[in-house]
């Protein structure tokens, strides 16, 4: 080897070095399995709370001198496919922990083989009580549906002091399963089911379910689902006439929501598990690198589903720094872990893998006013 050719590579090691990745060494790879086609405006968040989780422990010379690699795969809202996707994630990639599936069937259904294979899996976004316990490889990042149901139902009885409430509501599992903890929750508070419609997932057309709702006249609407749906049925329900409050989910924590219902959306309360003005360094960091995100790589803009994703694999990484890019060295963390400092506050697990943040429910009740979501509670 020349002189000048030892110079180029002992110059080249040395710069991977100090810049903290070891030559040659193998990454430690974790993965991600989000909502990429249906519920991209949910999924694309998600995924881009990974990237930024992972790129900082990079941008800072990565662990013990090993880049992080992030493998991601696309959910589909397909069980069949979750399951697919992280099964490759285990058997081809060899990941040692994933964040996701989002929605709770797609996580229920490929749980149980992360936790056969005792690879960690945190979901960021699935609320179903029965994935509390399901496994000890098995992590929830966000709130139960019923603790959510809990927390909103609280503050419309006490605020709107209703006694009766219409459902429209969204034909799948998420929609469908709001819709009956929710009924269960208003009835033991004394608010009576007046009327109760779906639609499907796609329908732009809400006039015939509302038209019913309407001859009922009920104190509130509850309107659970996504989006694309739940925005186009306010607006429609004000173009009935229909001026009642409208109670939503955090499906529609997105500020799509506000320009597709228009004036429709004003009212709007829904419960979301991010405070944009979490006062710490951390937060302010994390609020001003994904905006910036956002705006260079044009994507759908939901701050709450980067957060929730974001402090899932930080936690990850936490648990890899300290114990070592092992499943179990990462699940030791995560059994241990009091008051994290995530972005979405303070973090722990309790026995059931269940996230808790410190002092409260982990729920914000949050308003739609002058065309912007506004806490609260």
């Amino acid at each position: 080897m020349t002189m000048i050719r030892k110079v180029l590579v002992f110059g080249m090691a040395l710069s991977l070095l100090t810049a903290g990745l070891a030559y040659g060494a193998d990454p430690i790879k974790i993965g991600s399995v989000m909502r990429l086609s249906i519920g991209a405006e949910h999924g694309i968040p998600c995924a881009r709370g990974v990237e930024m989780a992972v790129a900082e422990v990079n941008k800072a010379g990565g662990i013990n001198g090993r880049k992080v690699e992030l493998i991601g795969e696309d959910e589909k809202d397909s069980p069949a496919s979750a399951v697919n996707a992280v099964q490759k994630l285990i058997n081809v990639n060899k990941v040692v922990a994933m964040v996701g599936p989002m929605t709770s069937g797609d996580t229920m259904a490929s749980g149980k083989i992360a936790n056969d294979a005792k690879v960690v899996m945190i979901s960021p976004t699935a609320t179903t009580p029965k994935l509390s316990g399901y496994g000890d490889y098995i992590y929830r990042g966000c709130s139960r549906i019923d603790t959510q149901a809990q927390v909103l139902t609280d503050y419309v009885v006490k605020n709107w002091k209703p006694k009766t409430v219409a459902i429209l509501f969204s034909n799948e599992p998420y929609g469908k399963g709001c819709a009956g903890l929710f009924t269960k929750f208003f009835e033991k508070n004394g608010v009576k089911v007046v009327a109760t419609e779906s639609f499907m997932r796609g329908s732009r057309d809400f006039k015939a379910q509302l038209t019913k709702i309407k001859g009922t006249n009920p104190d509130f609407l509850f309107i659970p689902g996504y989006t694309p749906e739940t925005a186009p049925a306010a607006a429609q329900a004000r173009q009935l006439g229909m001026k009642q409050k409208i109670l939503g989910v955090y499906g529609d924590m997105d500020p799509v929501y506000i320009q597709l219902a228009g004036p429709g959306g004003e009212g709007h309360v829904i419960g979301v598990e991010y405070d944009a003005d979490y006062d710490t360094p951390k937060n302010k960091a994390f609020k001003k690198n994904y905006e910036e995100l956002v705006k260079k790589n044009k994507d759908p803009y939901n701050i709450m589903f980067a957060a929730l994703s974001y402090d899932a694999a930080s936690m990850i990484l936490e648990g890899i720094k300290k114990n070592g890019p092992t499943a179990d060295g990462i699940k030791k963390y995560l059994d241990t872990v009091k008051d994290f400092d995530g972005v979405t506050g303070k973090l722990s697990f309790n026995k059931d893998h269940d996230v808790v943040r410190a002092g409260h429910a982990g729920v914000y009740i949050v308003e739609v006013k002058g065309g912007k979501y506004v806490a609260v509670k």
